[in-house]
């Protein structure tokens, strides 16, 4: 059995890019970034690509190659395809829960628990992993180890400050 894996990577260069929506530069809605950005924003944005990653001759959606380098560093030892599945975007509140259905018929659910020394923290749960994870504010993190069809499912998160809960 392929263990559940989590690659958290901090894509702060990268834009992430996904028909249909695009985040823009890394700012909080200040218009500061790092470590003078908005400490508790009133949301974040959770960009959410669902990928089947598999063996075969290497191939990588149009819609992936934005984090291309990402997935090849990550997953390349194993699979050298990926085929972008699904892109979902939530926006959660503080403590709010969102979800997102996999193709496998399990649900990933993520709840923004908000920010704690410069860095967004989210609860992730999917199957029977429930775990914390804490990002940058524009940062990318990975879910994989599901098994799918020929493959694996990968999950690509991005997560990003929005609004700010200042006066």
């Amino acid at each position: 059995m392929l263990s559940t894996l989590i690659a958290t990577l901090a894509l702060l260069s990268a834009p992430f890019q996904s028909a249909p929506f695009q985040s823009a530069p890394l700012q909080s809605a200040a218009g500061r970034q790092g470590p003078n950005a908005d400490p508790q924003p009133k949301q974040v944005r959770c960009d959410v690509q669902v990928i089947l990653s598999t063996a075969g001759a290497p191939d990588i959606a149009p819609e992936l190659r934005p984090i291309k380098r990402y997935l090849e560093n990550s997953f390349g030892n194993r699979y050298s395809r990926f085929e972008h599945v699904s892109a979902s975007r939530l926006l959660l509140g503080k403590d709010q829960r969102g979800g997102v259905s996999l193709p496998n018929g399990n649900q990933l659910s993520l709840t923004w628990l908000g920010a704690e020394d410069g860095l967004l923290r989210l609860a992730m749960e999917v199957g029977s992993l429930k775990t914390q994870v804490k990002v940058h504010d524009g940062g990318l993190f990975f879910q994989a180890g599901r098994k799918h069809k020929d493959g694996m499912l990968v999950v690509a998160i991005r997560v990003t400050a929005v609004g700010s809960a200042g006066p």
